[in-house]
């Protein structure tokens, strides 16, 4: 997003991690030219769907619509979406959270590649693209929440809900019950 290039800091960072600037209303056209270009030459870009931060029935992980940008790309380029959900990144919010030793857990599931359709008209690729990661989204959280173990703390909330919080990691809250995970129970 535009608003981590605004200072002469994070504008370096953020194009260090080849990261580029998008406007989110909708009317960025150099972004969707220069994510084009990527994809052209076998790179990867990767694309936030919700446009910001958004939780609750807002979220794409509760059935909310997305932007229909990643689709968009995906048929004009004609390469593969792969769905990818994060959870219990917005921990990271609480300051207290980056304290030395403290940890905090993060979950990601990643799905399948989402191929566009070559036979229906750009609009319908896009939207026929689109139902799929939808489901593709709500299936991934249902993994990564039933695999994990997770409860409803866990799930995402806004950055003002998380630094109102007086957060404990996971591991201090509730007991580890066994997982298939090889790392589970490492500390």
């Amino acid at each position: 997003m535009e608003e981590l290039f605004r200072t002469r800091w994070s504008a370096a960072l953020m194009r260090g991690l080849c990261a580029f600037p998008v406007r989110r209303d909708g009317t960025e056209r150099r972004a969707i030219r220069e994510a084009l270009a990527r994809l052209s030459i076998g790179r990867t870009v990767g694309l936030f769907p919700e446009g910001g931060i958004r939780t609750g029935p807002q979220s794409i992980l509760e059935g909310a619509a997305m932007w229909p940008g990643v689709c968009a790309l995906s048929v004009l380029s004609g390469k593969p979406i792969v769905p990818c959900v994060i959870l219990g990144s917005d921990r990271l919010y609480h300051p207290g959270n980056w304290l030395p030793f403290r940890r905090v857990e993060v979950w990601i599931g990643v799905g399948e590649p989402l191929y566009p359709q070559k036979a229906p008209p750009q609009q319908d690729a896009r939207e026929i693209l689109q139902d799929q990661l939808s489901q593709a989204f709500l299936s991934l959280k249902a993994r990564v929440q039933e695999h994990y173990h997770l409860a409803a703390g866990d799930l995402p909330a806004t950055p003002q809900a998380r630094k109102r919080e007086d957060y404990l990691p996971g591991w201090h809250r509730r007991p580890r019950s066994h997982t298939n995970h090889p790392s589970a129970g490492t500390r």
